[in-house]
């Protein structure tokens, strides 16, 4: 069941670290083409605009880091060699000899130029408040290669967070239809070739000699050239890897058991599978905190996610997830704080907000029918499945459910421009201060990435004061956070699955993709 994914693939790119499995024996070859499957068309590669998750993977092929983050949440060197940082100022020391793609030297005058850009708030970059705060700037001293960055706001996690922005070199930084193509890497591939909708071709660098630190690979295993394949159907997806077409597909559904069989090499975690949004807009349905309990009430969620995952879900016990382990701040935010499953309740409450039964059923309240409009993926097969249940459901208690079926980047367009008023997809986040500007500040129409237009003030001011605890020792307080935005029904984290990464002919690595695929026999 995929009506609930972003891309199908969307937790390739976000769970990382995964624990890798597969048969032994496999030699390791030289160069020869890695050709991997998406669920999804990419889109834009402009890293500083993008927000799918597996176009952000896709671009660390092309776009390096100042650090190299692990499955352990460690930071390793990448093109910086050295650093120092708290949660208010980092500086980096430069690797020696890194270029960008069209052969010029990568300065550190690039590098603070880049940060500075997206830490600028008129340049509305998807990565602003998640891994670069606002009014963030950056200065460099070039003879010594040292960039000096000032966050705009304290971070508690501010070395990793910096250190992940991908890089964009001075050629391609003014120029967004260069970034949207591309161009400007400081990566280990450059865009050879794009058809949308159907591949991406990516050749090697054949001057790159700056690998991250926890990169262990033999370099003369790695492929020459990567294609990226749009697949929609985890069927095909499935057979192209059994006929040997693909060395490297997420597989979710049922034909995990043909894959299974021929044991495949495989890295596997658990993902989020949904997460229910509600568009809070003024004059929206899901502005009303009693609405939105309602339709909590109202939908058998655990049945709900039993159909969206195939019966291979379980519940969420949090948002926060992790990268291959635990989360950097464990916790229990859901239990207890998500409305239980009860149609009587949510009329009830449906009551106390003053919406009435019309007469064909569905709940009126000044004139206005109770109307929900829910952007979906469709997918083949039993795509539509989940949706249409949850369709039934809130129809028993008076709310239409309008759902609008599309690619990924019709939903994009409708999350970008607010055209929606009830979501239900997998948002995944590793560091609790990266899900801030999802439920605060500007939202998505206003250039901003708030999602739902969220304004919580308890959950404001207990981000504030985590902000000011480095790392770890923030956990209770950004726990609590999670809880206020949870008991709120801001959002609502119901279903995870596990999730499966399935190769062939090639062995590989998630969390530093891609530095760690060994093209090897099948």
């Amino acid at each position: 069941m995929r009506s609930f994914r972003m891309p199908a693939a969307l937790a390739i790119a976000t769970a990382l670290g995964l624990a890798a499995c597969g048969t032994g024996g496999e030699h390791r070859a030289t160069g020869g083409t890695f050709t991997m499957a998406v669920g999804t068309d990419l889109g834009s590669l402009d890293p500083y605009a993008t927000v799918m998750s597996l176009t952000r993977m896709v671009g660390r092929f092309l776009y390096d880091s100042l650090v190299a983050v692990d499955a352990d949440g460690e930071a390793h060197p990448h093109l910086a060699t050295t650093w120092q940082a708290d949660a208010e100022r980092a500086t980096f020391t430069l690797r020696k000899g890194v270029t960008c793609a069209d052969g010029t030297p990568l300065t550190a005058s690039d590098v603070a130029a880049a940060l500075t850009y997206v830490g600028d708030p008129a340049n509305g970059s998807s990565l602003l408040g998640q891994w670069v705060q606002p009014g963030t700037k950056a200065s460099a001293d070039d003879a010594a290669g040292t960039v000096t960055v000032t966050s705009g706001r304290p971070d508690p996690f501010l070395l990793n967070n910096l250190g992940s922005v991908p890089l964009v070199c001075r050629s391609a930084l003014a120029d967004p239809a260069q970034r949207a193509a591309g161009k400007g890497g400081t990566g280990l591939y450059t865009v050879a070739e794009t058809v949308g909708g159907d591949h991406y071709t990516l050749t090697r660098r054949k001057d790159y000699a700056w690998d991250p630190g926890a990169a262990t690979v033999n370099r003369a295993s790695r492929p020459d050239t990567v294609v990226v394949r749009v697949v929609i159907s985890e069927t095909t997806a499935a057979n192209m890897l059994l006929s040997g077409q693909l060395n490297f597909a997420a597989v979710f559904g049922a034909d995990r058991e043909r894959l299974e069989a021929r044991k495949l090499f495989k890295v596997e975690s658990t993902t989020p599978a949904a997460e229910l949004f509600f568009n809070q807009a003024k004059g929206r349905p899901g502005a009303d905190p009693l609405v939105r309990r309602a339709v909590v009430q109202a939908l058998d969620l655990p049945k709900v996610g039993k159909v969206a995952t195939g019966g291979l879900g379980s519940p969420m016990t949090q948002l926060l997830s992790s990268s291959g382990g635990r989360p950097v701040c464990p916790a229990d935010t859901v239990t207890g704080n998500v409305p239980a499953f009860d149609l009587a309740a949510a009329g009830r409450t449906l009551d106390q907000a003053g919406w009435k039964p019309g007469p064909d059923g569905v709940r009126v309240k000044d004139g206005v029918r109770l109307s929900f409009t829910m952007p979906f993926v469709t997918a083949p097969g039993n795509g539509t499945a989940a949706t249409e249940l949850m369709q039934q459901q809130l129809k028993a208690t008076g709310v239409e459910l309008v759902p609008k079926g599309g690619n990924q980047l019709a939903i994009n367009e409708a999350m970008s421009n607010g055209t929606w008023d009830l979501m239900a997809m997998p948002f995944v986040w590793h560091l609790p201060s990266q899900m801030v500007p999802w439920f605060s500040g500007k939202t998505f129409p206003e250039g901003g990435t708030n999602l739902a237009g969220t304004r919580n003030k308890a959950y404001e001011d207990l981000v504030a004061k985590a902000s000011t605890r480095p790392g770890k020792e923030g956990c209770a307080l950004w726990s609590q956070a999670e809880t206020a935005l949870i008991r709120n029904l801001d959002v609502v984290p119901f279903q995870q699955v596990p999730q499966s990464v399935y190769g062939r002919g090639a062995r590989f690595r998630l969390d530093l993709l891609p530095f760690t695929i060994e093209m090897g026999a099948a």
